[in-house]
Parts: structure tokens; C-alpha cells; sequence
């Protein structure tokens, strides 16, 4: 759920919260003023009684009209004056309904005699108004509420525009491209505070990725002549004739060994400028004929180990760095050959974007879920262990699925391809 969604969301929920609230406490008022008021009116029917029997020494007639009646009657028991509401069917209106009406009861003494006087009065008139100004009252909530969630869905968005562009911002942000992050106009402060710290992030990541690699860049290079020499000086040493075959089986090891370091040397640096995303350039390859290229040069090494190689190719037209693709499809095939058995098999299939190659060859000596981890190898390698690896980097650079299974007696790895 987006932000401003549910800002919204909470902010209308307490709105409506509040103004349920305020109307139930406006009603109760506005009830309670509109009683205060009805009590008012019958306080002076009640004066006006009690003036008439002060001035005439007589009760008034009793009176019945509108909504309003006045009656007396002759009590022995002591009156006490109060307001009642009462409920009485009115004959005259709404057919026999039951009507509410405010009495007030007061004591009336003439020539020694006490009356209970009643004057009642209908609360149908407060009533109405009451209602009325309840459904103004709703109306308006109704308004409000419908002006809230506008605002919430344009005004809010609008508000909110700055920080989804910093989000998108983000999302695209590049290492290899440089760029920048863009400075935006907003009279916001929090946006203004989070593009700059966006902002001077980046730069800083920028800083340390080109640290990062130049330093790879210098330390490949670097090695690379040591290397060399110390293979060259190996080369001569193997060659001379005064040396006695133990030496010789040692200079073969570090021969070995100069060699593996370069291997690794040139694949860890590899794998490096594949996380640096330093391969943008994309080509139009079709990875069938570059299969059939791959086995043409393997040739050498599948008729020494014996292999039977059965391949099913269709076409597969991609565009990707055609450099990747050719490791990817190097490293793959020889982890298939060197790794299989003596007159071992392996199935080659290329169909409907899936690539799925298939090898003989002794059972893991470690678990499956690491197959494409870094140095991970069998004890019967004599690999760098960065081979699948590359592999899974240049998969995980293009969004394509690779997988490891094992179907006794083959090892499957199978890559789908996006299309």
C-alpha cells in the first residue's frame, strides 16, 4: 500500500471518527437548546396563569389549540412543579400518532382550594427542526468527507510528486553511467533534506566504485607482469638439462601453480567487472551456432575423455554482450567435459529459450545449493572454482534463470533464457 494512500485512508477515518463525534455532541446540544427553549415557552403560559389568578381571583378557562393545551385539576395532594416529557396520541395529525409533548406541571391556590395546572406543548415543531438541522448537518459531513478524499487523491499526490521522482531516481541509478543525481525543485523541506542526502550518497558511491575499480584494474594489471616473469623464468629452468627429475616435478608444481594463479587472477577480475555492470553493450546473437562453434573448438578435449556429445539446437536469438554470452557458454560446456566420466555422456538441448546440458559424472561431494557459490569445487577438481560462478553472475546480469538438478546419472543445469 503507497503512503499517501494509506495517509488517507487514516486521515479520513479519523475525520469521520471526529465528526461523528461532533455530531452526536452538536445533537445532544442543539436537543437540549431546543428543550431550553420549549421549557421558556411554557414559563410564560405559566405566568401568564398565575397573573390572571393573581388578578381576578379565578382560574382561566382551560384551552386546547395548536399543539397546545392548558387543564386544571382539583388535587388534595401537595403539587410539585416540574417539567415532564409525555407521550400522547394526537387525533388530529398523522393519523392517531403517538407524539411526544413537554409538560409543565405547577400548584395553583384559588379561594383556598389547590389546582395542578398542566400546560403541555408539542415537541413536533422542535422536532422538525431538530431533523433539519441534522440532515444539513449530514450534508455537510458528506461534503467534507467527499472533500477530503479529493484532496486526498489529487492534492495529496501532487504533494507527494517530488518523492516518488527521487524514488524513481533511485531505481534507475547506475554506476557505470556517472550520472549524477538530478537536484529537484520542491518547496518541501523533508524532500529537499532526502534529495540532498540521496544526492551526496551517490557521489560517495560513485567515489568508492571508481576506487573500487581502479583498484581491481591496477592489481590485475600489476600481477599480470610478475606473472609472467615468474613463468618465463620457470620455462627456462624446466629446460635446463642439469636438472635432476625430483626438481624438475617441482618446478612442474609451481608451474602448476603460476598458471592456476593467473586463471584465478583473470577470474575474480572478470567477475568483478560483471557486478560493476562494465559489459552494457548488447549484441543480436543466436546461441545455437555459437554451441555448435563451442563443440568444434572442445573437440581436443571431449575425444580425450572419450565423451558421447548428443546435441538438439534451435534457434535462440538473444541480445546480450556477446563476450558474456561466449564465456557463459565456455565455461558451462567445459565444466561438463572435465567434469564428466570416462566415455561419459552428454546431452546438449537448445529449445523454446531453454538451454539444458547434461553430464555423467561422479555424485557431489558437497550439497547442491552451493554449486554456483564461489570456490566451490569437488575434491577431484583441479579447477579455480570460479567457473559457475561467472556463470550465475551473468545470469543474475541479465534476469535469466539458471538451475542445478540431478537426474542419476546426470547432472542437468538448465538456463532459460529471456526472450
Amino acid at each position: 500500500m503507497k503512503l499517501f494512500t494509506r495517509y488517507s485512508r487514516v486521515n479520513i477515518i479519523a475525520s469521520v471518527l471526529a465528526l461523528l463525534a461532533g455530531s452526536l455532541a452538536y445533537y445532544f446540544s442543539l436537543h437540549y437548546f431546543l428543550i431550553e427553549q420549549l421549557d421558556d415557552t411554557l414559563k410564560v403560559e405559566e405566568a401568564e396563569i398565575l397573573d390572571h389568578v393573581r388578578t381576578k381571583g379565578t382560574l382561566p378557562e382551560p384551552s386546547s389549540y395548536r399543539d397546545q393545551e392548558t387543564s386544571f385539576a382539583l388535587t388534595d395532594a401537595p403539587v410539585t412543579r416540574a417539567f415532564h416529557n409525555i407521550d400522547r396520541r394526537s387525533p388530529r395529525r398523522h393519523h392517531n400518532e403517538i407524539r411526544t409533548y413537554r409538560q409543565l406541571l405547577f400548584p395553583v391556590s384559588v379561594e383556598g382550594k389547590v389546582y395542578a395546572a398542566s400546560v403541555i406543548k408539542s415537541e413536533e415543531e422542535t422536532d422538525d427542526l431538530l431533523e433539519m438541522m441534522m440532515l444539513i448537518t449530514a450534508g455537510i459531513i458528506l461534503f467534507l468527507l467527499i472533500l477530503l478524499f479529493v484532496a486526498g487523491r489529487l492534492l495529496l499526490r501532487r504533494i507527494w510528486r517530488p518523492f516518488y521522482d527521487t524514488l524513481e531516481s533511485i531505481r534507475r541509478f547506475n554506476l557505470s553511467s556517472h550520472a549524477l543525481f538530478p537536484a529537484r525543485e520542491t518547496n518541501i523541506d523533508e524532500f529537499k533534506s532526502l534529495d540532498l542526502a540521496v544526492g551526496q550518497m551517490t557521489q560517495k558511491i560513485i567515489r568508492d566504485y571508481e576506487m573500487l575499480k581502479n583498484f581491481a584494474d591496477d592489481a590485475s594489471h600489476e600481477m599480470q607482469t610478475p606473472l609472467a616473469i615468474i613463468n618465463s623464468k620457470l620455462d627456462l629452468l624446466i629446460q635446463d638439462p642439469a636438472l635432476e627429475e625430483k626438481h624438475l616435478r617441482q618446478l612442474q608444481a609451481m608451474y602448476d601453480a603460476v598458471s592456476r594463479l593467473r586463471q584465478l587472477n583473470q577470474s575474480l577480475l572478470l567477475l568483478t567487472k560483471i557486478e560493476n555492470n562494465q559489459f552494457t553493450h548488447a549484441d543480436p546473437v543466436d546461441l545455437a551456432p555459437l554451441l555448435e562453434n563451442k563443440l568444434t573448438q572442445l573437440e581436443d578435449l571431449i575425444q580425450n575423455r572419450q565423451v558421447r556429445v548428443h546435441a538438439t539446437l534451435e534457434s535462440c536469438p538473444l541480445r546480450v554482450n556477446a563476450y558474456l554470452i561466449d564465456i557463459l557458454l565456455n565455461n558451462l560446456l567445459i565444466n561438463a567435459v572435465r567434469h564428466n566420466q570416462h566415455q561419459g555422456r552428454l546431452d546438449i538441448r537448445l529449445q523454446d529459450h531453454v538451454l539444458r546440458i547434461s553430464n555423467t559424472g561422479p555424485v557431489l561431494s558437497f550439497g547442491a545449493d552451493v554449486i554456483f557459490d564461489r570456490f566451490t569445487k569437488g575434491a577431484h577438481s583441479d579447477g579455480t572454482g570460479l567457473g559457475l560462478a561467472i556463470v550465475r553472475q551473468i545470469c543474475d546480469n541479465y534476469g535469466f534463470a539458471l538451475s542445478y538438478t540431478y537426474e542419476d546419472p546426470l547432472h542437468v543445469i538448465s538456463i532459460r533464457f529471456l526472450p
